[in-house]
């Protein structure tokens, strides 16, 4: 009998898991738990990855596309290779990598179907934190690299232009509503392109044969070319309605053109600024009045669906034949002249009788 219930109380006495999760329930909810547990996991075994078999086992994990297995896994390796980069000019290139990477992951996922077009979402949320990371890092290249950070921002200003033109190609495949989020990255890259050129005009002023003259204007041309390719995508202005956003856009680049004929970098590379303000302000307009659109156009042609299923209904309806009288009816129907007959057999026999 003891034996029994040295057993029974065995089985029933809680176990070591349980007192944890009870213990630290006390404190975050266990589901909560469940999802911190998993991801430090995750991180854990990235660490491991990339301390035990280096970057040889990272790579299996770089093929790995949005939507896949690995392709978490794939994320929590480069963020342990930011974490363990030496310094900051090495972590700025890996976040450069890292975009490269995201940016050709935005061009298969928009050529792709609607269901990999959903992705592209999340992939350039990560192509935001690494253009963060990159003007993060020039930024502080400045203080603790200043002969080097010129080669970086000259970098940078050839990759954004290159982002750039992948994410208007890429905006050609998406509807209005994910054009919304390109627009957004395409914006990022703008602002990273144009700290990049700051960056130039100030060591080139400051003397930095690093930044010569002539890469200075030329990078100043590219981004006037890139200006007006915009300007010729916007709507032309109405005069009925007043000065529109094209106007204002091509006013400030012909300012921004007679303030580089007088080498005046700085006041040109503001109202560089000012077109790329105006030219989001523009492009967002369209596109909020493309995505109204499209939201119209699908409510329409929901409403039609429905329309259609009522009258399809309604055409079944009239198409059943109607329900026939209940047998009952018939029975009585035919007890009538059955009751007549034996009501006038029992009048004959009567009057024979008598």
């Amino acid at each position: 009998m003891m034996q029994v219930r040295n057993t029974t109380d065995l089985r029933t006495r809680p176990s070591l898991g349980t007192y944890t999760r009870h213990f630290f329930g006390a404190f975050l909810p266990y589901e909560n738990l469940v999802l911190a547990t998993r991801a430090i996991g995750v991180f854990v075994l990235a660490v491991g990855i990339v301390m035990g078999g280096g970057l040889a086992s990272a790579q299996v994990y770089r093929d790995a596309a949005p939507g896949e297995m690995f392709y978490g896994m794939k994320l929590a390796v480069e963020r342990v290779q930011l974490v363990l980069a030496p310094n900051q000019e090495y972590r700025t290139r890996l976040h450069l990598e890292y975009a490269d990477r995201r940016m050709d992951e935005v061009s298969r996922l928009a050529e792709g179907s609607a269901a990999d077009q959903e992705y592209l979402t999340e992939v350039l949320a990560g192509l935001e934190r690494e253009l963060a990371g990159l003007r993060d890092g020039l930024a502080d290249l400045k203080g603790s690299d200043p002969e080097g950070v010129v080669e970086v921002a000259k970098l940078l200003e050839r990759k954004m232009a290159i982002y750039h033109n992948g994410l208007r190609k890429a905006s050609d495949y998406v509807s209005p509503r994910l054009r919304i989020s390109l627009l957004a990255a395409m914006d990022t890259v703008d602002g990273v392109s144009i700290t990049s050129m700051a960056v130039i005009v100030e060591k080139h002023l400051a003397g930095d044969e690093q930044a010569p003259r002539r890469v200075v204007v030329s990078k100043f041309e590219e981004r006037l070319r890139v200006a007006e390719e915009k300007l010729g995508a916007l709507p032309v202005a109405d005069e009925a309605e007043g000065p529109a956003v094209t106007s204002r856009v091509r006013s400030s680049l012909a300012e921004a053109k007679q303030l580089l004929e007088k080498e005046d970098y700085q006041a040109a590379l503001s109202k560089i600024v000012e077109v790329a303000e105006l030219t989001k302000e523009a492009e967002q307009e369209i596109l909020e009045e493309e995505t109204e659109a499209e939201a119209a156009a699908e409510e329409a042609v929901e409403t039609e669906e429905d329309d259609t299923e009522t009258t399809e209904e309604e055409t079944a309806d009239e198409a059943e034949p109607t329900e026939e009288e209940p047998p009952a009816d018939d029975d009585e129907t035919a007890d009538v002249p059955t009751g007549s007959s034996d009501g006038e057999s029992d009048d004959a026999a009567g009057s024979g009788s008598r």
